[in-house]
């Protein structure tokens, strides 16, 4: 027994410390069998923010998704990870990725760093995601300066070198803090709309990741109407009537 509560709180360190990893790590680096991490991990779900991913993967709660309700949180953080994992199957070869603000789409650029049959580019304005997408061989990352303003995001201020010169064949995977036929996709911080506004402009693909609870909500800034949108990819409990609406304006529809 004390050795499990020690392994218990080794465990919840090493997560937290690391973020993000896996289950096949874990056993190796615990030596024990998955089967026992997997048990484990169960125990800290109950408390501690821990979260296990399709795919044997394992994440610590607050580096993705922020505030959440308490009473649903592991519901809300399954719908982010299933979104955010159905973006990155849309990432062509080649591609020219622009990553906007929010925890949906960090979540799936930190995903899309770990794709090796395509090499494509990530534009973003996040420290963080920077470093780690930088590291792989396939994905060439760029980095919009600007005023540092939280922990995943970085540049606020349109980056003028970058956007001066580029082409406008983008595909811009944004979130937002609403979306409705009316206001579109719409978002709490002002200071968040004018670097959004710029991707859009020179891109020939916008994502929408956002999850069916903020489906009918309209906040106060407007990064996007619904007709400059592309794909919306969201969860199984986005309502039909809007589904069907926005279907039939030709915008494509995905929720997983």
């Amino acid at each position: 027994m004390a050795d499990r509560r020690q392994r218990l709180q080794q465990l919840r360190n090493r997560i937290r410390v690391e973020q993000q990893t896996s289950i096949e790590a874990l056993s190796t680096y615990f030596g024990v069998s998955t089967a026992t991490i997997r048990r484990d991990l169960k125990e800290l779900e109950k408390a501690e923010g821990v979260v296990q991913t399709f795919g044997g993967g394992v994440i610590y709660q607050n580096e993705y998704t922020g505030a959440v309700d308490p009473r649903n949180s592991a519901h809300a953080i399954e719908e982010k990870i299933r979104i955010a994992e159905y973006c990155t199957e849309l990432v062509r070869d080649h591609d020219d990725i622009l990553i906007g603000p929010g925890t949906t789409t960090f979540l799936a650029g930190k995903i899309m760093s770990g794709i090796t049959d395509r090499k494509f580019r990530i534009i973003t304005n996040s420290l963080e995601l920077a470093v780690e997408t930088s590291v792989a061989p396939n994905i060439r990352t760029v980095m919009i300066g600007g005023e540092v303003w939280n922990k995943h995001t970085g540049g606020l201020e349109a980056g003028v070198e970058y956007f001066g010169g580029c082409h406008h064949e983008h595909t811009f995977l944004m979130s937002a803090d609403g979306v409705n036929e009316q206001q579109g996709a719409t978002v709490f911080e002002s200071v968040l709309v004018p670097l959004a506004k710029r991707m859009i402009e020179i891109s020939s693909r916008v994502i929408l990741a956002i999850d069916s609870s903020k489906i009918g909500r309209a906040r106060y800034h407007q990064v996007a109407t619904i007709d400059q949108l592309s794909i919306v990819v969201t969860d199984s409990g986005a309502p039909r009537e809007f589904v069907e609406r926005i279907t039939d304006r030709g915008i494509e529809v995905v929720c997983v």
